[in-house]
């Protein structure tokens, strides 16, 4: 099993991690520390396995906007969360852009992890990795989502995403760091706790709870109202608690209902606006640094690498083809 970290802008490894078989190792729970620096700036990885699980406490110290790309040649089940700055995570096999800042997460799961990342400035995250024979034994075939024992070609699955502020999350993640204990009974300590993650996300979906086809007609009135905020606001977007509030819908609502209704998720109807008034500005002469901040994103390199993931071209070269 290998994570592979590769620059997105000249294509070299940036950095090579190597794990056996299903994180099993030869001692209770195995450590290391692996670290690269480059121009861009460098980044330090802790990480800690045993059977089923690895976990990593990433921090990255860049000096200009740096565009990395994430893979692991395995199945993974992946709960990440900001700890300190801002990342963006694209995935490179479909529409799907998240931003995470401080004291947000997300979970999701796929066949082989291929994402992209976005960093700037000081970032610390703290991921927790779990393979498919984990999380097959510990939720039940009757519990996992029908696409979960798909093969190789089947995309990312975006779970659960969100805030932890304030909450049993936040209280989770201090234990988990200052778990102070014998390995054998740190791994065990550790272990229990990932479930206890695990198992407040599947409540918190559960107890929001969506059917499909169980749009009533005030949901489809307020999801209409929360297309049109998209719409008018794609300098300063409001993120999803946000929307949630003004809409009046929780967030869980939101999210799934807004894919139901207008087949896109927030985020991927935001993009897709984004990319085309770009496209169109550029057209019509705006230089790239103008049309990046008139479309809503703070640094140019951002904007470039999105550009590019939505029509394979740079926007610099869009004069060139008109």
């Amino acid at each position: 099993m290998q994570i592979n970290f590769t620059s997105i802008i000249n294509k070299e490894p940036q950095l090579n991690l190597a794990y056996p078989k299903e994180f099993n190792g030869a001692t209770p729970i195995e450590y290391r520390t692996s670290s690269t620096a480059a121009e861009w700036g460098d980044m330090q990885i802790k990480e800690l396995w045993f059977e089923g699980v690895c976990l990593l406490n990433s921090r990255f110290n860049v000096n200009t906007a740096s565009a990395l790309t994430l893979q692991c040649d395995s199945f993974c089940w992946v709960m990440n969360f900001v700890l300190d700055g801002e990342l963006a995570v694209h995935s490179n096999t479909e529409d799907l852009e998240i931003t995470l800042q401080t004291g947000h997460y997300h979970t999701f799961y796929c066949p082989a992890l291929n994402i992209g990342l976005m960093v700037n400035g000081t970032t610390e995250a703290f991921t927790i990795c779990l393979t498919k024979r984990f999380i097959r034994k510990l939720l039940g075939k009757d519990i996992l989502p029908d696409n979960f024992e798909g093969g190789g070609q089947e995309p990312l699955t975006l779970v659960t995403t969100g805030a932890y502020h304030d909450s049993r999350f936040k209280e989770l993640l201090k234990e988990m760091e200052r778990a102070d204990r014998p390995d054998y009974i740190r791994r065990i300590f550790l272990e229990a706790k990932i479930l206890e993650l695990l198992s407040l996300q599947l409540e918190r979906l559960e107890s929001e709870r969506l059917s499909p086809g169980n749009l009533s007609k005030e949901d489809v009135s307020r999801l209409k109202e929360a297309k049109a905020l998209v719409e008018q606001n794609l300098q300063t977007p409001c993120s999803l608690i946000e929307l949630a509030r003004k809409t009046g819908l929780n967030d869980f609502k939101l999210k799934k209902g807004f894919k139901e209704l207008f087949g896109q998720t927030v985020f991927g109807y935001l993009f897709d606006l984004r990319m085309n008034s770009a496209y169109q500005l550029l057209k019509e002469g705006k230089t790239v640094g103008e049309v990046s901040e008139m479309v809503g994103y703070k640094n140019a390199h951002h904007f470039t690498f999105a550009f590019k993931k939505k029509y394979n071209l740079l926007p610099s070269q869009i004069g060139k083809v008109r």
